[in-house]
């Protein structure tokens, strides 16, 4: 081979080592498994680190029930690990970090009648404080969260939503009021930590059936300050929608909206809440065949044949019809922008045999549920006046799960968004600026503890990754490695695992590998 040829192409290399964006693992920790342990939850404290918990199986007897908190700092060392000891008839329901306190919600039997009980940790100290909550309603309970000096439980009480406050210092309980509607499903719950207030997000229904949204908004005491109703324009529905924080003069509600009474998105929308109840919000609506780059997670010929079809429709006034499910992040703020995040997906069936009375029927077929495939993942961002600044996306075309959850993480970097998620073992990332793209997917794998750790089986639907600080990620799951080489390793080992994650941005000033 011509060295020249060799010393160009080795050039060129360098070059792209050095503008490419990069994916950094600088630490590692392993807790190790055994067969009948079970895997922690993990929480993000920012700063003050990160708190894991589990229930700890082999401490359990037959009165009792064990669980166990691990903190750990943002070097991944362990600084505290306490036990705590509850009856055995307590059943997990739900957690929450607010302001140096782990909260432990638990209801101390099997039906939603039974009375609950709440552990409050402090993470530094590990000192616990237990309060005993007499249910007044039976609540089948699917949110808890903390606000100022109050815990707010959500749920349904003969399939309507319900909310109940619960004051910590007066141990006082309460239900809310205009929470208990026919026809309406709770949404969320978007605590405003700096104001001490929360809003909540409910379906609707208009008076020709169409789903809309309604968005209440509470002090800390559970007073209600703002009520707002969003009256969709002719023949749409209001799907979902999530909101910013009460802190700034305005407050946004975002979403996804349909075409009448389909349970189908056809694109976003953004409204204004007003403080004034005689007012209606405003509401912008952007079809998804309006955004500049919601296809381009497509191959660029597909992306390409939408886009011109988009446009024919638009040159012969025809309207413009795509079908969606959109799962919808919390909305976050960075750089003066607000930020929504949606994963697109859809379930996936597969065929499969089934049995009669007498054997297997001949041709005789069922719809089995494989899980959620997700597609991509579609980044919208506006300003503080709810004007949309741009929009992109990231192709997810490699996940299937049973659990439909948040998958992609974002983090801000100046004007660069950097969008990241694991899946089987590997961090796929991307980095765009406004509407442009930097840096297209790129592949990492999870860093190993051993230079010679191979991965043979991890659980993908445990762990993940998530935001931590600054510009710091953290990846966890499960892995069962081998090791063949490295002295003092064991042959075989189950770990739990956390990685922590930076990711720098293409520049032309980082230094190259090797240097």
């Amino acid at each position: 081979m011509n060295p020249k040829f060799v010393t160009i192409q080795l050039m060129l290399m360098l070059t792209a080592m050095a503008v490419a964006g990069q994916v950094h693992q600088p630490l590692r920790m392993e807790i190790m498994l055994d067969q009948q342990d079970n895997y922690f939850t993990v929480m993000s404290m920012k700063e003050d680190g990160i708190v894991m918990f589990r229930e700890v199986e082999k401490d359990r007897s037959p009165r009792t029930k064990v669980w166990e908190v691990v903190v750990i700092d943002t070097t991944l060392q362990q600084v505290l690990h306490r036990t705590y000891t509850l009856d055995f008839k307590a059943e997990f329901t739900g957690y929450e970090y607010r302001d140096k306190h782990l909260y432990l919600l638990y209801r101390m039997g099997l039906y939603q009648k039974d009375d609950l009980k709440i552990l409050k940790i402090n993470i530094d100290t590990g000192q616990v404080v237990e309060f005993n909550i007499k249910q007044i309603v039976p609540v089948n309970l699917t949110e808890f969260t903390i606000v100022g000096n109050a815990a707010l439980l959500g749920g349904y009480v003969n399939y309507r939503p319900a909310l109940i406050h619960y004051d910590f210092e007066g141990k006082k309980i309460k239900v809310l009021p205009g929470i208990y509607r026919n026809n309406s499903e709770l949404i969320e719950i978007n605590v405003d930590e700096k104001s001490k207030s929360f809003s909540v997000v409910m379906t609707e229904r208009t008076r020709d059936k169409r789903f809309s949204i309604s968005v209440k908004v509470f002090d800390e005491k559970g007073e209600l300050l703002q009520n707002n109703f969003l009256e969709p324009r002719s023949n749409t529905s209001i799907l979902y929608g999530r909101t910013t924080n009460n802190t700034q003069n305005d407050q946004f509600i975002v979403g996804t909206y349909s075409h009448k009474r389909s349970n189908f998105s056809r694109g976003i929308y953004i409204a204004r809440l007003n403080r004034d109840p005689n007012e209606k919000p405003d509401i912008t609506y952007f079809n998804y065949g309006d955004l500049k780059n919601f296809f381009s997670y497509m191959k660029a010929k597909r992306a390409a044949r939408v886009k011109e079809r988009v446009e024919r429709r638009k040159i012969k006034g025809k309207k413009i019809r795509f079908n969606y499910r959109l799962l919808v992040h919390d909305i976050i703020m960075e750089n003066g922008n607000y930020l929504m995040i949606g994963e697109a997906f859809y379930p996936k069936y597969g065929s499969s045999g089934y049995y009669g009375g007498y054997g297997m029927l001949p041709g005789g077929q069922n719809l089995a549920f494989e899980g959620y495939k997700y597609t991509h993942a579609v980044i919208i961002a506006f300003d503080t006046n709810g004007k949309l600044q741009y929009d992109n996306s990231f192709e997810i075309n490699d996940v299937l799960s049973y659990q439909l959850e948040q998958l992609v993480s974002v983090g801000v970097e100046e004007d660069m968004v950097v969008l990241l998620y694991t899946y089987e073992n590997v961090i796929r990332s991307k980095i765009i600026q406004r509407n442009e793209v930097l840096e297209g997917k790129a592949f990492n794998d999870i860093k190993l503890k051993f230079e010679d750790d191979i991965v043979r089986n991890n659980d993908s639907e445990v762990g993940g990754l998530k935001k931590w600080y600054d510009d710091y990620f953290f990846a966890y799951g499960v892995q069962k490695i081998k090791n063949f080489k490295d002295r003092g390793v064991g042959l075989n080992r189950e770990v739990f695992y956390i990685n922590k994650i930076t990711y720098h941005a293409p520049s032309e000033d980082l230094p190259v590998e090797g240097e």
